[in-house]
């Protein structure tokens, strides 16, 4: 069946789109719940108003979600939980845990469906996990999954997570580096004892 979106759906249509869906889907779920109506050529004609009124309302919701993603940087979601043998969790963070943790630093109800997890998380561990937060802003959120009963403390142990890499030296460079100094010191002591020997002739 052929119709016009009235509302945007999420996954099958954007408000003033024409599209062709199952009739079942139309009959039982968009029709009923006034998401949409039969493209007739009566109802065709609000397309173009209904279009240019999405387009209004989009701007507005990119203009605020870029605001939400400036909140959430800077922001890690820590998650202190239960944590079992070699970090696993007894449980999981799922994209619903961190939709709500979000909405804490957000002042505001995140939905779950704008939070991109590729799959629930198990171990301790820091993720990067992307968001929807309109049909054209994505943003980060950086989750931060600690055990909550680490010796050093949640805090520390958050901090720990956090903490740039060390890089550890080449070995290489660490006996050129000697090697560059011990010729250094080497050439100094043959200059000293030429010197000595010139000033006592």
């Amino acid at each position: 069946m052929k119709v016009l979106f009235l509302e945007t759906v999420e996954g099958s249509g954007s408000r003033g789109e024409v599209k062709t869906v199952a009739n079942g889907y139309a009959r039982n779920f968009l029709l009923p719940r006034g998401f949409a109506a039969p493209a007739t050529p009566s109802i065709l004609k609000r397309a173009e108003t209904l279009v240019a009124e999405e387009e209004i309302r989009q701007r507005s919701l990119d203009e605020r979600a870029q605001g939400l993603v400036g909140k959430l940087e800077g922001n890690p979601l820590v998650f202190a939980v239960r944590v079992g043998e070699q970090g696993r969790l007894y449980g999981s963070v799922t994209n619903a845990d961190v939709a709500e943790k979000a909405g804490e630093i957000l002042g505001e109800e995140l939905d779950r469906r704008r939070v991109l997890l590729p799959e629930v998380i198990r171990s301790v561990g820091v993720y990067t996990v992307p968001l929807r937060l309109s049909r054209s802003v994505t943003g980060e959120a950086q989750v931060v999954v600690v055990d909550v009963d680490a010796p050093q403390g949640v805090e520390a142990a958050v901090a720990e997570l956090l903490a740039p890499p060390v890089v550890p030296e080449d070995p290489a460079e660490v006996v050129a580096s000697t090697a560059d100094a011990d010729t250094d010191s080497e050439s100094e002591s043959g200059q000293s004892a030429a010197d000595e020997d010139a000033s006592e002739e």
